[in-house]
């Protein structure tokens, strides 16, 4: 199957899944790649199903531009990443949950020779696979994640965050207060 083809595939079962959907999250968190040696920003927008036990959605993260130098020529590398993640929560009590993750990813980057101004782009479909631990605090939850993406720009990362979950307040959304 294609990577296009998987991507319509997942967004179309996002989509349905909207019309299922018990609650839906927002949430920040800062990210750190050790590919780019570098941390940035993450946001991601999840919808909730299944008691808040599945959850997926979009996820965008833009680090921070770095600037290396190779053979006397310096160069700004700008990395950015969209994600379709899907994690399956395993309640450990009711405050805390440990949960698995997986979807796709399209990595963007680009870098720019500073002294001649040549730009080089490169955008490229991958895999994430990873795992993450959250704690509830009423309709906020504090979570950490780390993924692994499998792709030619492939790359370890590490996020801490917080996300607000709105909408339908589930059984253990009212046990976390």
């Amino acid at each position: 199957m294609r990577p296009i083809s998987l991507i319509l595939l997942l967004l179309f079962t996002m989509v349905s899944a909207t019309l299922q959907a018990q609650s839906w999250s927002v949430g920040i968190a800062g990210i750190y790649g050790d590919d780019i040696k570098n941390g940035g920003l993450h946001v991601r927008g999840y919808y909730n199903v299944k008691g808040d036990r599945i959850c997926f959605g979009p996820e965008f993260s833009r680090f921070i531009k770095t600037t290396e130098t190779h053979n006397g020529e310096t160069f700004e590398r700008q990395l950015n990443e969209v994600n379709l993640n899907l994690h399956y929560v395993f309640e450990l009590n009711h405050h805390w949950g440990l949960y698995p993750l997986t979807g796709l990813n399209i990595s963007s980057e680009n870098e720019v020779e500073t002294t001649t101004k040549k730009e080089h782009s490169l955008t490229k479909v991958g895999a994430n696979l990873g795992l993450g631990v959250h704690r509830a605090i009423g309709q906020w939850i504090l979570f950490g994640e780390y993924d692994h993406l499998f792709s030619t720009l492939s790359q370890n990362s590490i996020l801490l965050g917080a996300f607000f979950t709105f909408g339908k307040k589930t059984e253990t959304t009212n046990t976390h207060e």
